[in-house]
């Protein structure tokens, strides 16, 4: 299995039945950022701001200690950012 079809399985089972729809936790999650760094914004975070956030730590994670979870949860993460975008839930 790729590690595209493994995020796609996680984001759309077992993550998405833990947390819900991407658009609901990462916006949450938005919610949260924009509050922390409310003095250096200019307008709030997005849910897809996070997604992309979030897939450069797991980047950044995986240049410096190369291991599946990182490549892993990075494809999930732009996935979820497709899935808000676009409305179109994975197929795993």
């Amino acid at each position: 299995m790729s590690y595209a079809d493994e995020a796609a399985k996680l984001i759309t089972g077992d993550r998405n039945e833990c947390y819900g729809h991407p658009g609901d936790d990462l916006g949450g999650i938005a919610l949260m950022w924009s509050g922390l760094l409310n003095t250096r914004l200019t307008q709030p975070l997005s849910g897809k701001d996070v997604a992309l956030m979030m897939t450069a730590l797991k980047l950044r994670r995986e240049a410096h200690k190369p291991k599946p979870d990182n490549l892993i949860d990075a494809h999930g993460y732009l996935m979820c950012a497709e899935w808000m975008e676009t409305g179109r839930q994975p197929q795993r």
